[in-house]
């Protein structure tokens, strides 16, 4: 009786510190299956995070890594810096058109993709190559396609009197950003298409077929159909690609290295030629920390303005 009566009293006591705590044995359950997530995303991306914000108060000369505490004082000169300011108007030229771009199409080779009857598949399989191919052969190909003396594109365009014979358009002010722009949006577009064309596939074929009876028309059909219940999808692809459009290092250097005099120096441009080039690791991590800041700001407007969440629900 009375090994019973203290068991009796033990799990009193266990469901006792539970409901004060707020917990059943499910919610403890299901915390213990989420922590190992939780963990490893503070490993992945919390803790760069808070490197990146502890080393961007100290000033770190790569070459000599010693590192001096100076505080917000790198912050304070990021912030008074031209080329900052410069830089982060570019990545936001670059972020928009790109955005814009890839929305406009890979919302059209869905829509297309969607609409055929036959080879569906394949088709669909061979526009999805593009998003496959590594960067470095894109620019690659792109570099081909621009040269000088045999390039295609070269010679349409200066055919067309957009540049000059003897003038390498990814060199030229003028067309270094809008070219990098195309470039990058031929790889990126299928990013939208993929999140779109699942979309069009879950509307129900009935419903176009009830509008056309009542005499609807292409048009009408797309802006009252299609389009409302593909707006949630769009709204979250949209986010993801102007983030990682903002963030995009790769295409951008390996085609112009943020040239010519600074055209397409972006901030992550910007971050690695401080960091690397000028020997300035503790500022280049303030760029980086603020970079962070303004797209964490940018997001949550974003989300303030039109709930993308919400629509995906609807």
């Amino acid at each position: 009786m009375a090994s019973e009566t203290v068991e009796s009293t033990a799990a009193t006591d266990r469901r006792s510190v539970t409901e004060r705590l707020g917990l059943d044995s499910e919610a403890i359950r299901g915390w213990l299956t989420v922590l190992p997530v939780i963990l490893l995303y503070l490993f992945v991306a919390v803790t760069p995070i808070a490197f990146a914000f502890y080393a961007s108060l100290f000033e770190i000369p790569l070459l000599a890594p010693e590192w001096t505490f100076t505080g917000f004082s790198n912050y304070v000169e990021v912030l008074n810096m031209g080329s900052f300011w410069s830089a982060l108007w570019l990545g936001g030229l670059f972020m928009v058109g790109s955005t814009v771009l890839q929305l406009l199409v890979g919302l059209w080779i869905a829509l297309v993709l969607n609409k055929i009857s036959y080879g569906q598949r394949f088709l669909t399989a061979v526009a999805f190559t593009a998003y496959l191919v590594p960067t470095v052969i894109v620019v690659l190909i792109a570099l081909f396609m621009f040269d000088v003396e045999i390039g295609v594109l070269h010679i349409a365009g200066s055919n067309l009197g957009l540049w000059g014979e003897r003038t390498f358009a990814l060199g030229d002010q003028t067309w270094a950003m809008p070219l990098v722009v195309l470039i990058g949006s031929w790889k990126f577009s299928i990013f939208v298409t993929i999140f779109t064309l699942a979309q069009l596939r879950a509307i129900p074929e009935r419903f176009y077929e009830a509008a056309k009876i009542c005499g609807a028309s292409r048009w009408e059909m797309f802006r009252d159909i299609t389009l409302p219940r593909i707006m949630g999808v769009l709204l979250i692809a949209v986010l993801l690609r102007a983030i990682f459009m903002f963030n995009k290092f790769d295409i951008i250097w390996m085609l112009t290295e943020g040239g010519p005099a600074g055209a397409t120096t972006t901030l992550p441009i910007l971050a690695y030629r401080t960091a690397f080039l000028e020997n300035s690791y503790g500022l280049a991590n303030a760029m980086a920390v603020i970079m962070f800041i303004f797209l964490a700001i940018g997001a949550y407007c974003y989300f303030r303005a039109f709930n993308p969440a919400k629509e995906v629900d609807t």
